[in-house]
């Protein structure tokens, strides 16, 4: 059985073609959560149920310091802390507890760190815990370069990423040229698997065309729709399966990220953690059959493109850019 619980993705060896340590490029990680005491108890809960908690080492003493020496162990140079502000609900088999993200504690880590970690604004989209529009407002102020949204959990879930009560965040996030990354997993999105088909997102990305979207689990199980939609349809859409790469559907996103179809520039490295181990999903990564040539840019240029992060004079200096 598949679920969220079940999602510490097994099978993640690195095989003897694993690329080596020392030839690895920089990685900016789309989906790497604090595990900082005050920022995790979610993951935690998971990850306690998944039989995962114990392989996190960042979740002993809950510190900054360690959350950075679990990135430094896995070769991960930047975080992008992608939490959720919701009640939770129950979908299908699964319970979620409502998740619960300070805005402001990540607005400071941020501060005291800018190359190694990026601020996600946990945005509650039903406005129980903020008024959407305004959080988002008062985050774009503190330095926020990207909003996440969870709409297919809590008090008046959406069916889908297209639904119209959701434009207003939408406008707002293009008003003020952050990015958007909505949650867009089929099994544990929202109420129905469909919440998560593409066709959705493809006409969010046809209404607001200049809109940033980064599609945070790759829209699984509709992997072949989402490739299809980010490479030949629109330019405004961003991919990063994170852990749902370790699932069905491995060899389509090696295949479609190799070959010329365009979607090597729109494929961002995500992991999930900390609902698992972020050493072993790394040297997963990179046993896969990626081209030489797709590396940096699948690995971190992606993320600083979709991200905006040109302007981060550490970020510069660290990456290396113009």
């Amino acid at each position: 059985m598949v679920n969220e619980n079940t999602l510490a993705f097994q099978d993640m060896g690195g095989g003897s073609n694993m690329l080596p340590k020392s030839e690895r490029p920089k990685i900016i990680d789309m989906r790497c959560r604090l595990t900082t005491a005050s920022q995790s108890d979610y993951f935690r809960q998971r990850t306690q149920h998944s039989g995962a908690y114990d392989s996190i080492n960042a979740f002993k003493d809950g510190s900054i310091e360690s959350f950075f020496r679990d990135l430094d162990e896995a070769g991960v140079t930047t975080a992008v802390s992608v939490s959720g502000m919701n009640k939770g609900m129950t979908l299908g088999h699964s319970v979620f507890p409502e998740r619960t993200t300070s805005n402001d504690e990540q607005a400071q880590i941020q501060k005291e760190n800018p190359a190694r970690f990026v601020a996600c604004a946990g945005i509650d989209a039903w406005g129980v815990f903020h008024d959407p529009l305004e959080e988002i407002e008062r985050c774009k102020k503190l330095g926020f370069k990207v909003v996440f949204i969870e709409p297919g959990r809590g008090p008046n879930y959406a069916d889908n990423l297209a639904d119209p009560r959701l434009y207003p965040i939408y406008q707002k996030c293009l008003d003020l040229d952050i990015a958007i990354s909505p949650q867009t997993s089929g099994p544990l999105g929202g109420l129905n698997i469909d919440y998560a088909h593409p066709k959705y997102i493809d006409q969010v990305a046809h209404d607001f065309p200049d809109l940033t979207i980064i599609c945070g689990h790759g829209h699984y199980p509709y992997i072949r729709e989402i490739i299809t939609i980010a490479s030949m349809r629109r330019d405004n859409i961003y991919v990063s399966p994170d852990a749902y790469l370790t699932m069905l559907g491995t060899e389509d996103w090696v295949k479609a990220v190799n070959s010329s179809w365009g979607i090597a520039d729109r494929f961002i490295f995500g992991s999930a953690y900390p609902l698992l181990n972020l050493t072993n999903y790394t040297n997963f990564f990179f046993s896969l059959p990626w081209k030489d040539e797709v590396l940096d840019k699948i690995c971190w240029k992606n993320a600083i493109n979709a991200l905006k992060l040109h302007d981060v004079p550490e970020i510069k200096e660290l990456y290396g850019l113009d």
